[in-house]
């Protein structure tokens, strides 16, 4: 499968307020293999806020998005361009 997570997906890639602590970087793509009979596989990926100093819009939540595709040309897009969203209080 081809995974592939976007981080505050509705602003331009300059823009992006959120990051990913290891690449520092507003996405993550990666090729998973599946094998049948084996255990499932687990990624966790810790993004981070960039300092609000460094960014203007503080209200517009942040929204996510994750797609899953199996390899081929154009691929079976499996999940794909889903935007969660949720509001944390502080």
């Amino acid at each position: 499968l081809h995974a592939e997570l976007q981080l505050d997906r509705l602003k331009s890639r300059l823009s992006r307020r959120v990051l990913l602590l290891q690449g520092h970087q507003p996405s993550w793509l990666e090729t998973l293999t599946l094998t049948p009979g084996t255990p499932p596989e687990c990624h966790n990926l810790t993004a981070y806020l960039r300092d609000e100093a460094e960014f203007k819009d503080k209200l517009s939540p942040v929204a996510l998005s994750l797609r899953l595709a199996l390899p081929g040309d154009p691929g079976l897009v499996l999940y794909g361009d889903t935007l969660v969203q949720a509001q944390v209080g502080g």
